[in-house]
Parts: C-alpha cells; sequence; structure tokens
C-alpha cells in the first residue's frame, strides 16, 4: 500500500450528488465518472490497497467507501475524502473460484477505524509492511497490530497467495526487462522505474530493489 493524496472535491462531484440520500440513486454512468476522475489524479490507475493495475469497467473496479457508509449513511456516503478506487478483488482467482479474494470487496462491512491504516491519511504507510522476494506482504516492527489487522482485512496475500505471487511476477519482469543492458546502465534505469507512480505494485518493486537504486 501506498500514500494517496486526496485532490480537492471535484465540482461535478456535488452537481452529480446533489440532493441523493442513497449511494443507489448514484447513477452508474456518473460513478464511471468519478471512478476516471480519481485514478487519472490521485491513483495512477492502481487499486487503492493492493496497487494492481485497474480499468473503469465495472468487472475491473468499483468505488471504494474506505469507512464503509452503513456506519455512518449521513455523513459517509457521499464524502469525497472516504472515497477511493478499489479493484474487485478477483484477479488472481483460482479457475472456478468467482470470490472477491481480496481489498474493499473482501473487506466490506468490516473496520476498525482505531486499526485500520487509510492510505489517504497515513503518509508512511509503505513503512507499515514487509516483503520477501516471493512477493509475500507482512507487518513490520513500525506497528504490527495495525499492519497486521489492515493485510488480514484486505487479504492482501490474496487467497492462496495468489496475489503475492503476481507481486513475484512482477519482479521477475521487471529484471528481464534489463535484457541486454550494460551492467554500468543498470542502476540508472531502475532508478527511472521505480520513480514512476504508475507502475503495478510500486510499494513492492520499491521495497525488493532499494539496496540496488
Amino acid at each position: 500500500m501506498k500514500y494517496i493524496k486526496k485532490t480537492a472535491e471535484p465540482p461535478f462531484f456535488a452537481v452529480d450528488t446533489y440532493g441523493l440520500t442513497t449511494w443507489d440513486q448514484y447513477q452508474s454512468r456518473k460513478k464511471r465518472k468519478l471512478k476516471k476522475y480519481i485514478l487519472e489524479n490521485e491513483q495512477h490507475w492502481l487499486c487503492c490497497y493492493c496497487e494492481k493495475k485497474i480499468t473503469l469497467d465495472f468487472n475491473s473496479s468499483h468505488v471504494e467507501h474506505i469507512k464503509p457508509k452503513s456506519s455512518d449513511p449521513i455523513n459517509l456516503t457521499f464524502n469525497y475524502n472516504n472515497l477511493l478506487v478499489s479493484c474487485e478483488g478477483n484477479h488472481y482467482n483460482e479457475i472456478g473460484d468467482n470470490r472477491k479474494n481480496t481489498c474493499g470487496q473482501f473487506k466490506l462491512q468490516n473496520f476498525d477505524e482505531n486499526l485500520f491504516l487509510n492510505p489517504t491519511v497515513v503518509a508512511n504507510i509503505h513503512e507499515y509492511f514487509l516483503f520477501d522476494f516471493e512477493g509475500i506482504i507482512s507487518p513490520s516492527d513500525f506497528d504490527k497490530p495495525k499492519a497486521k489487522y489492515t493485510c488480514d482485512i484486505l487479504n492482501l496475500n490474496g487467497a492462496n497467495n495468489k496475489l503475492a505471487e503476481a507481486r513475484k511476477i512482477s519482479r521477475k519482469a521487471l529484471i528481464k526487462s534489463f535484457g541486454k543492458l550494460p551492467p554500468s546502465d543498470y542502476k540508472k534505469k531502475l532508478n527511472l522505474i521505480l520513480a514512476k507512480d504508475d507502475i503495478e505494485f510500486i510499494t513492492f518493486l520499491r521495497y525488493v530493489f532499494r539496496n540496488y537504486r
């Protein structure tokens, strides 16, 4: 997970939601417009939790309420600062598994504000987690109870560690991309890649290559 800086509420959001009292009243095409704005301006087209590349398609992503709107419908349903875009949690399922296994769809209504690491609030959120070369995420010593709770409630390694495996594949793909590049140019290229915020699983890649930069 990485810090996501929220922008000011876009004017169209207030217009599109004026007079609405429930999320179901918010038209799908207008939700899509909101998703596009958030992904373009805040999340670099990455899931707010696992950093999987996502699209506007409803099978790929949804507008996510960080704090479940059911806990305070009046103040949370259309609170722009409570909204991000999450993947659908089914990208790395086993064949025949239709469950929502990670991220916002896995979290649903489970939420403890005192333990959950909110990526729009915790600026150093990456420091709460460790990764191994197999892509497994685990709590660091920074605050293990919060990190463990957040990992568990979002299932950030995925069912049967499939999400972790996807991270491992991204590491191998990055290494392979160096091809026949002269070793003297490795560090320069690596730093250029890791400076980007739109790279899938960027927090994982920055962590595992931190000693090579």
